[in-house]
C-alpha cells in the first residue's frame, strides 16, 4: 500500500515559492502539444487529489504557518468555489475585463515609485507601507499547480495577489489571526468552500504563550 501511494505521488515536485518572470506571465492554455495548461502545472489524479487535501489539511492544521499547504488545500478542494467567483467575475464588466486581460502583480509589474507619491491613507500607499512594514512580496505568493483548468487556476492565482490588499483594506497583520479574519471576508461574499473549511478549523483561542 505504501509503495502505491508513492508512485501515485511520484510525479509530484516539492512546493516551492520561486520568484522569477513567471509572475509576470498571464496564465494560458499551454500549446505544443504538452499536457501543462499553464506554468508550473502539474495534471494530477483523482487519488492524487484526494491524497494532497488530505495531506495538506493534515499540515496545514497541524503548523498553521505552512502557507504552501493552505494553498494546496484550496487547489484540490475548492473547484466549486472557483468557478462561483469566474463566474460572478464573467458578469460584472471589470472582471471580465481582468479574466480576458490576466494582469499579474508582482514587484515587476508594481509601479512602486508611484505608489509611493499617492497621498497618505490612499490604498496604493497603504499597500507599499504594509509590504514594507511586514516584509513581504506579492512575489512570495506560491504559483498555482494542481489546478486542472487553467482559466481557473487564474482565478485563484489572482485571490492570492490580492491577498495583501485584503490585509491592508481590514488593517490586519500578516499573523495567524489576521490571516484568519481576513478569509472571512470572501468567505461571506462569495462562500468559498476551502477558506469556509480554513476559517472554521483555525478558528480557535491561540495557546498560552504562543503569540499569533
Amino acid at each position: 500500500m505504501t509503495t502505491g501511494l508513492w508512485r501515485a505521488l511520484r510525479p509530484l515536485r516539492p512546493l516551492q515559492c520561486i520568484p522569477g518572470p513567471l509572475a509576470d506571465v498571464p496564465l494560458r492554455a499551454a500549446s505544443h502539444g504538452t499536457a501543462l495548461l499553464y506554468p508550473e502545472h502539474i495534471r494530477t489524479s483523482p487519488l492524487q487529489q484526494a491524497l494532497l487535501a488530505a495531506g495538506s489539511a493534515s499540515m496545514a492544521l497541524y503548523d498553521p504557518y505552512r502557507h504552501d499547504m493552505v494553498a494546496v488545500l484550496g487547489e484540490t478542494t475548492g473547484h466549486r468555489a472557483l468557478k462561483v467567483l469566474r463566474d460572478q467575475m464573467k458578469r460584472d464588466p471589470e472582471g471580465s475585463q481582468i479574466l480576458q486581460q490576466r494582469p499579474r502583480i508582482s514587484l515587476s509589474t508594481l509601479n512602486l515609485g508611484k505608489l509611493q507619491n499617492l497621498p497618505e491613507g490612499s490604498l496604493g500607499r497603504e499597500y507599499l507601507r504594509f509590504l514594507d512594514v511586514n516584509r513581504v512580496s506579492p512575489d512570495t505568493r506560491a504559483p498555482t499547480r494542481f489546478v486542472d483548468d487553467e482559466e481557473l487556476a487564474y482565478v485563484i492565482q489572482r485571490y492570492r495577489e490580492v491577498h495583501d490588499m485584503l490585509h491592508t483594506l481590514l488593517g490586519m497583520p500578516t499573523n495567524i489571526l489576521g490571516s484568519e479574519r481576513s478569509r472571512h471576508l470572501p468567505v461571506l461574499c462569495h462562500v468559498c468552500h476551502w477558506l469556509l473549511f480554513w476559517a472554521l478549523f483555525t478558528s480557535y483561542p491561540a495557546p498560552q504563550g504562543r503569540s499569533w
